[in-house]
């Protein structure tokens, strides 16, 4: 059984803060600075000396983020951020004069603006369409789907209101869909909402690409991302980036053939992100430590017990309280939202303001006690 004060004691944010805010930009953790800590004595007394060793380092951590999401090795790539990612998939799908591709209308504009960007292309951004709550029906999207219909991406978790997506169901629409018109429809998943604060199986669905940066529940530095890419369509994704790094023999730097990767490694063009991508690993082995089902555990009973008691106080839940919608994202209202955001960051409760709504984000290093003092201070 992990000790929540153990747990604490990794993440020094909790002497100065009441940090719900992980669904924005999560705080690092002791282990991300002693990893980082090696990374600079390393290059501060030695510079490019003995670089193999953090050529192996990144290879070992992509093996523990296929693990993290039970992938293998050659479908995990590493990228600069979410929107990099989904902008390498967009980019590099040879699309058609006429297709579309579907987007819920509440998304983040990372899982907007690249497929709005195809729109040069002639390809069309279709909308589904939330309800009057910001939830979403999988009915509406078997509606929407057409026979030029290339592509569906989603978020797992929305990130204004948390609504936690049926992963299982949209895949099974997008599979009969693809049979129905004969033809392959690409699954798009944005994981950077809850990716690290729920358990995530990427052999329970039938999805072809999954993106997050780690800076929120993956508890990394910014700009410390990945990208998976199924297997079964690695060929059908050009990289539109290319590089050094791009080919099978990288290290032969004077001989030129462009012979390109067959794993998802070709979409890391050049130069890797060493000090995030050790950051990444920090969080894999923290994660390891404590076993996701603790920390899945934690992050639903904290945002369960927050709309019990936003309830009980006669604040609006914005979220969805169905379980199967659940999330660690829990988005509310006030009389008051503007006096009452301002009241609580002053008060060194950290959160976030989305549209009409406060919402807060609590990971498995937050506590009871710390939303009972959130609600202390808007009573």
């Amino acid at each position: 059984m992990n000790n929540i004060e153990d747990v604490r004691k990794n993440f020094p944010v909790t002497k100065n803060l009441i940090y719900l805010d992980n669904a924005a930009v999560a705080p690092v953790h002791n282990l991300t600075k002693k990893y980082m800590d090696e990374y600079m004595e390393h290059f501060l007394n030695f510079g490019l000396k003995d670089y193999a060793k953090w050529a192996d380092f990144t290879e070992a951590t992509r093996e523990k983020l296929a693990q993290f999401i039970n992938a293998k090795p050659n479908e995990i790539a590493f990228v600069k951020n979410t929107s990099a990612g989904l902008s390498i998939i967009a980019n590099g799908i040879d699309f058609k004069h006429g297709e579309n591709v579907i987007i819920p209308d509440i998304e983040f504009p990372s899982n907007v603006y690249p497929w709005l960007n195809l729109e040069r292309k002639g390809v069309k951004t279709k909308f589904w369409k939330s309800d009057e709550k910001g939830f979403l029906d999988c009915k509406k999207l078997e509606e929407l789907i057409d026979c030029n219909t290339r592509l569906v991406s989603i978020s797992w978790i929305e990130f204004v209101n948390g609504f936690k997506n049926d992963l299982k169901a949209i895949s099974q629409i997008i599979k009969n869909k693809s049979n129905e018109f004969g033809k392959k429809i690409y699954f798009c998943v944005d994981a950077i909402q809850d990716l690290g604060a729920l358990k995530f199986d990427i052999n329970d669905y039938d999805i072809d690409f999954v993106v997050a940066d780690g800076h929120k529940w993956l508890l990394t530095l910014e700009g410390a991302g990945f990208m998976y890419c199924s297997e079964k369509v690695l060929d059908g994704v050009h990289p539109v980036s290319v590089g050094w790094k791009t080919v099978k023999d990288a290290l032969n730097f004077t001989k030129i053939d462009f012979d390109i990767r067959q794993g998802a490694d070709k979409f890391e063009e050049g130069s890797m992100n060493i000090a995030g991508i050790t950051s990444m690993e920090a969080s894999m082995d923290l994660f390891s430590q404590y076993g996701m089902d603790f920390v899945e555990e934690r992050v639903l009973e904290l945002s369960d017990y927050a709309i019990s008691l936003f309830e009980e106080k006669g604040f609006n839940i914005a979220s969805c309280k169905d379980t199967k919608h659940r999330s660690g994202i829990v988005s509310f209202t006030t009389p008051d939202i503007e006096k009452d955001f301002l009241k609580l960051m002053s008060s060194n409760v950290q959160l976030s303001k989305r549209g009409p709504n406060l919402r807060i984000s609590p990971h498995f290093y937050n506590t009871k006690e710390e939303i009972n003092r959130l609600v202390e201070l808007l009573s």
